[in-house]
């Protein structure tokens, strides 16, 4: 039994987003992607340490799953792993990439 799969309400908005995106264009590989990203991440809940650390960070933060174009960013917590943000793979990120804690 695999670990619990939440996302973080940002990672749930840049999902969408994108899918949204690449829907505008072609549903049927929104579709495809929506699928793809499903199965990586109920593989990854029966093995989180696939994921490997974000390198922009270094070990002891961010993991991330790579699904193209996706980069996954997740954090394990106990009984779950959490999505917090989604990515394009092209795109850089940082601590400026993140909005500050309230």
């Amino acid at each position: 039994m695999g670990l619990i799969i939440r996302w973080a309400e940002p990672a749930v908005e840049q999902f969408a987003e994108r899918l949204d995106y690449i829907g505008g264009f072609n549903p049927d590989a929104a579709r495809a992607l929506r699928w793809r990203v499903n199965a990586s991440l109920q593989r990854l809940a029966d093995f989180p340490e696939m994921g490997r650390w974000v390198p922009e960070f270094g070990p002891g933060f961010y993991r991330e799953l790579l699904v193209k174009p996706l980069r996954l960013l997740y954090e394990h917590h106990g009984d779950a792993l959490v999505v917090t943000y989604v990515h394009r793979q092209e795109e850089a990120i940082g601590p400026d990439t993140f909005p500050e804690p309230s």
